[in-house]
């Protein structure tokens, strides 16, 4: 009775061990993703923003704004979707 009572404890101690050793670093390497994923979000988002800004300075034709506001359209739609793959 005593061998199975030890056999289960370590047993029981190799599980914990794995779970400290291997799914804690799996997870800081998922979140270390996650996060530089959401940077490159951001800086698409402020990149679209800087050409949008930039673009309507010197433009005073209507087809222009909406030619322009098309690309942006694009542009936050591509970014929309990168969001929601990295929420998936």
């Amino acid at each position: 009775m005593l061998q199975i009572f030890t056999s289960l404890q370590c047993f029981a101690t190799l599980l914990a061990m794995g779970a400290v050793y291997v799914y804690t670093p799996l997870i800081i390497v998922l979140i270390a993703i996650a996060c530089t994923q959401f940077d490159k979000l951001k800086a698409a988002i402020l990149d679209i923003r800087q050409q949008h800004i930039t673009r309507h300075l010197g433009q005073e034709d209507e087809h222009d704004h909406t030619t322009a506001n098309c690309d942006l359209q694009v542009k936050l739609k591509e970014c929309i979707r990168h969001h929601q793959d990295i929420i998936e």
